[in-house]
């Protein structure tokens, strides 16, 4: 009983870090337009608050598997993700916008300066950045689609490749590697996976894995003579 009221207090911080994230993304909302800086700052706090949830679902995995009924429990994580997903949604469209906005301007700056005129150099290193911003924050992204915490999209199986997200490294130096084994939870749900990369095997949750849309022919069709 003891451990159950420790998880139940525990959690209470994670909701209080929920509602604070929410009044933050009201105050952002209220700006007319958001400068770099406002825009560096929200990606920064986005981030942070995404590594909430793995930590938050841990915790109630615990939570849910000290109690005798877990139903309750499952409302708990229901309305939590709700919420959670909902302020996620808003904080990424809310740096899309900017995004849009600072692009727009930087461009016609450009446009006016003459692009041209722009050291070799400076022009491939804007365009070099400019894929990897894009791919990193829109492309990997729509590969990570994500789905209630109940229900199985059935993308990460075994043998599947993928690129393992690492907010401390830029996206070019992600690890690559390939699912060896997937570890269901109590309730069948599989939420953490064992893959093989170059540096070994290593443990990641799904929220951070990224399957590759790679398609295996079958060695069957397409080699007869």
């Amino acid at each position: 009983m003891a451990d159950i009221k420790s998880f139940i207090k525990k959690r209470a911080s994670f909701k209080a870090k929920l509602t604070q994230f929410s009044s933050y993304l009201n105050i952002v909302q209220s700006c007319e337009k958001l400068s770099e800086v406002q825009l560096i700052e929200i990606e920064h706090r986005l981030s942070t608050f995404e590594s909430l949830y793995e930590k938050y679902d841990i915790l109630q995995t615990e939570l849910e598997e000290a109690v005798d009924d877990p139903s309750e429990q499952y409302t708990e994580r229901e309305e939590f993700e709700k919420q959670y997903y909902s302020l996620v949604a808003t904080a990424r469209h809310l740096i899309g916008m900017a995004r849009k906005h600072l692009s727009r301007d930087a461009a016609f700056g450009i446009e006016r300066a003459n692009v041209n005129h722009l050291q070799r150099f400076r022009r491939i290193e804007f365009l070099k950045q400019h894929f990897w911003a894009r791919f990193s924050q829109e492309y990997i992204v729509w590969l990570q689609e994500r789905t209630k915490w109940r229900q199985s999209s059935g993308e990460l199986k075994e043998g599947t490749l993928v690129v393992i997200k690492d907010k401390s490294l830029p996206p070019l130096l992600w690890l690559l590697g390939r699912i060896t084994r997937v570890l269901p939870g109590r309730d069948g749900i599989s939420r953490v996976a064992d893959i093989r990369t170059r540096k070994g095997v290593i443990r990641r949750a799904f929220n951070t894995i990224c399957p590759l849309p790679v398609s295996v022919e079958d060695s069957s069709t397409g080699g007869g003579c």
